[in-house]
């Protein structure tokens, strides 16, 4: 089975694309409680309550790179957002658009 990057169809939107790509993310157990995970602690009001990229090997017990390739999934398809301080990377839940897929998904048949 050939697998394409962008799919032209008449049938398929662009939200459909991004849909794809956020449930593509969600496709594995780390992802998903990496994103239940932020979810407790993004309370939304700055750098106080975001999570550190340290924090979340030491939560998960998961090797640094794992979890680098990890939130790098999660961050290209814009359900984490990262702001760098220093030499450490502090990630955000885009509660939007997590919000929107979940909108997506009550709306299909």
């Amino acid at each position: 089975m050939r697998i394409r990057s962008e799919v032209s169809s008449p049938y398929i939107t662009m939200e459909d694309q991004k849909m794809a790509e956020i449930a593509n993310a969600l496709s594995h157990p780390l992802r998903v409680a990496l994103v239940r995970y932020l979810s407790t602690k993004d309370k939304g009001d700055g750098l106080d309550n975001a999570t550190c990229n340290k924090d979340l090997v030491e939560m998960f017990d998961y090797s640094q790179s794992t979890m680098s390739q990890h939130v790098k999934i999660l961050r290209d398809c814009g359900l984490f957002q990262v702001v760098r301080k220093d030499q450490f990377r502090y990630y955000f839940l885009n509660r939007e658009l997590l919000n929107e897929f979940y909108d997506f998904l009550d709306r299909l048949p």
